[in-house]
């Protein structure tokens, strides 16, 4: 008895860990955000949705409505919708490569046509680091995962937030502080140029009268 007991706590803790790896098997099912981070603090979010395998999404129109507010930012302790970040930019496409990683695309399929939309939304952050949360009631869960686009070798990270689940604060890609100041620096120096060639000028034109 005391050997069937463990047998079935075994099986039962090996069930717990493969299964979001039984789910990741079928990436269709999912919406996929990719935020990619950009130097100088800007980040680029695309959220894809595959109409053509997706279950939950039997259509254009479907997959539309799906991405029109699929995950929301959680500023000062309130949620702002995308929408807020500015107006979507809207792709339609047949490939996972680019908006997925390997491990959300069913085996054997990564070559394989889809029919696929993203929405993508880009804008500079004024926090040091981003936070998405699922408002409760949501249907579709999003698998989020992060890009660096300053480390392009480096494995996305990813994590699957379903319906009231909150992302792990992600930071982005602030400027360094010296590249700040000799940005400002340089600007100085052009305005100082600009206002000796301007009194310059108008001084030798005062001359001339």
């Amino acid at each position: 008895m005391m050997r069937l007991a463990r047998s079935i706590l075994i099986l039962a803790a090996g069930g717990a860990v493969l299964a979001p790896l039984c789910a990741l098997g079928h990436g269709a099912e999912f919406l996929s955000a990719k935020l990619t981070l950009l130097p100088d603090a800007e980040v680029l979010l695309e959220i894809t949705a595959d109409y053509g395998s997706n279950p939950l999404i039997m259509d254009e129109a479907a997959a539309l409505e799906a991405l029109s507010d699929p995950v929301r930012l959680r500023q000062n302790e309130s949620l702002v919708p995308l929408t807020n970040m500015g107006k979507a930019t809207i792709s339609e496409h047949h490939n996972w490569a680019d908006y997925a990683p390997a491990a959300y695309l069913p085996y054997g399929t990564e070559g394989e046509s889809h029919a696929l939309i993203t929405s993508a939304w880009r804008w500079r952050s004024a926090e040091p680091e981003i936070v998405f949360e699922m408002p409760k009631g949501k249907l579709h869960d999003v698998l989020l995962w992060t890009h660096d686009a300053t480390q392009p070798d480096a494995p996305p990270k990813w994590m699957l937030l379903l319906a009231g689940d909150r992302s792990r604060p992600i930071p982005i890609q602030l400027t360094p502080w010296w590249r700040s100041w000799m940005a400002a620096a340089g600007g100085s120096g052009l305005v100082l140029v600009g206002i000796y060639f301007v009194s310059r000028n108008f001084t030798l034109r005062q001359r001339t009268l």
